[in-house]
């Protein structure tokens, strides 16, 4: 149960030092004290609360729940949505954002080590050793000193860390695309529009006041992280040093609050006020990454990932590790192969891995859990593709077997009694290697969704020669998937043995007939020439 301070407060100054949680603030408009309902929690291991016990006057109270619905005519009109499309917005890309997004989700994963200081921090090399980036944490997200944890209390509050912090991380990554100059001007965002990209106002279980705590304290773990950049020359960028500062800096929460017929003061909003750091300059600087002396890196943020995150934090916490981290490898473009180890290492850390080569039963358990998170990975819409020589179909995980059976009922019983003739049947049990093939095995890159694709920098395209007059250039339509479905059919081909024909497994021959996926230009040109096109 929460408290609040009545009217006949003294200011005698008692009970904000008893306040645990220094929940207690000095009022700017009175002389006396308010109670911040999002971090009160009423001493739920004592009888009376500290602060109650304490007050003479009888100037604390139960806060009573809240009836009714909040004013919105009292709150800060909000800025304007990151999500014109209500799909996607650009976003700060560069490596300081991907190493602060790396720290919020794989948090105790990452090397943290003990600095000169006795402070703890975490290092990340940059361009071969040529430089660096040290991350540390500040004690206090809103002040303008900041003043880095120790080893001790840094363990602590990385232990304590919401992977959905995260969300909120890549918000104010997409907000600082919508300003000129970030690291001289800030942005104002309320708590309305943190519920909306994250889908907390559709949360019906929730409570106003847990949403606004859960809101503020993801806001002030994304806040937390400073960041020193000694970064090396790079083309015509010149090399530079910035001393530590905040990644996001917490300029001013403010508090909105109603009352009710009775006096009592009901918080029902908040707003933050954010500034990017030094960072921006150098990696977001638009006017100097014309004449090529600074960067300006961006890559596009599907608002689908935010819910995401939120809908399985708790349940596939290593997908979320792996959605995250891929949205920021899937910017660069190029090959995307990965070998599963280092999706591992991303997923679940490198100590969970060594357990599994010395404790015995670990392995199976770290990979019942890695071959479901990568079925949740590909629910999301980022389809695995498997490497047919180090990821064979014998050590795929079942899902993958399963969705290769057809739908149509006469193919199905062929493709039984095609099973029962193979070497390894899809009921067959994985092999005894099954964990030692996996860490070498490698996955070619994903299938990646529409709202993905924009991600992918896309390489200037090759000066061909053009051709001769004597040439007639024609152009074919694109292959739809009915037409596949069709040409398959006359051609009396099973899904199976088209799929083997093309080199393909049956589930992308599936997924191409119900247009799940755009056929490639070499993949149509392949089609027509097995189905006589």
């Amino acid at each position: 149960m929460n408290y609040t301070i009545k009217e006949n407060c003294i200011a005698c100054d008692v009970c904000q030092p008893l306040c645990p949680q220094d929940a207690i603030k000095p009022n700017s408009e009175s002389d006396g004290y308010w109670i911040d309902p999002t971090l009160c929690d009423g001493c739920p291991d004592l009888e009376i609360p500290l602060c109650v016990s304490a007050c003479d006057t009888g100037a604390l109270k139960p806060l009573p729940p809240k009836k009714g619905r909040c004013k919105s005519s009292l709150l800060p009109v909000a800025i304007p949505s990151i999500f014109l499309n209500r799909k996607t917005s650009p976003f700060a890309s560069c490596l300081v954002m991907w190493e602060t997004c790396n720290i919020l989700a794989q948090r105790q994963a990452l090397p943290w080590t003990r600095d000169d200081d006795d402070r703890i921090c975490y290092r990340r090399p940059v361009n071969r050793n040529r430089g660096e980036m040290r991350f540390r944490l500040a004690a206090d997200a809103e002040t303008n000193s900041p003043k880095p944890m120790s080893m001790g209390a840094g363990e602590e509050a990385i232990a304590n860390f919401d992977i959905r912090a995260t969300c909120i991380h890549l918000i104010f990554a997409a907000y600082v695309m919508t300003i000129d100059c970030p690291w001289q001007n800030a942005f104002v965002l309320n708590d309305q529009h943190i519920a909306n990209y994250l889908g907390l106002d559709k949360r019906k279980d929730l409570t106003k006041l847990d949403k606004l705590t859960l809101i503020k304290n993801l806001v002030h773990q994304s806040c937390q992280v400073l960041v020193t950049l000694n970064w090396p020359q790079q083309g015509r960028v010149g090399a530079f040093r910035l001393e530590e500062h905040f990644v996001w800096q917490l300029l001013d929460t403010q508090y909105h609050f109603e009352k009710d017929s009775k006096g009592h003061r009901h918080l029902i909003g908040l707003s933050f006020t954010i500034k990017s750091g030094l960072w921006a300059k150098h990696f977001l600087n638009k006017q100097k990454y014309r004449s090529q002396t600074a960067f300006y890196q961006y890559g596009t943020l599907p608002q689908s990932l935010l819910r995401e995150v939120m809908g399985r934090w708790q349940q596939h916490q290593g997908a979320i590790r792996i959605l995250l981290w891929s949205l920021f490898k899937l910017r660069l473009g190029g090959d995307q192969r990965v070998k599963v180890r280092t999706l591992m290492r991303v997923a679940y850390g490198e100590e969970q891995l060594h357990q599994a080569a010395t404790v015995r039963g670990a392995h199976k358990r770290l990979l019942r859990a890695f071959e479901s998170d990568l079925e949740a990975i590909c629910q999301y819409g980022l389809k695995p593709l498997f490497d047919p020589k180090t990821y064979p179909l014998d050590i795929q995980p079942l899902w993958v077997r399963v969705a290769s059976i057809p739908d149509d009922v006469d193919e199905e019983v062929n493709f039984w009694a095609d099973d029962a003739n193979q070497a390894f049947g899809l009921t067959d049990s994985a092999p005894r290697d099954k964990w030692q093939r996996l860490l070498n095995a490698r996955l070619l890159g994903f299938e990646i969704s529409e709202e993905w694709q924009e991600n992918i920098r896309r390489r200037k395209p090759k000066k061909r020669r053009k051709p001769s007059k004597s040439w007639t250039v024609t152009q074919t339509e694109k292959l739809s998937g009915s037409d596949i479905n069709l040409a398959r059919q006359r051609q009396k081909l099973s899904q199976r043995s088209l799929a083997e024909r093309l080199g393909k497994s049956q589930s992308w021959v599936r997924d191409i007939e119900n247009g799940r996926f755009k056929v490639s230009r070499d993949d149509q040109a392949l089609l027509r020439k097995e189905l006589d096109l």
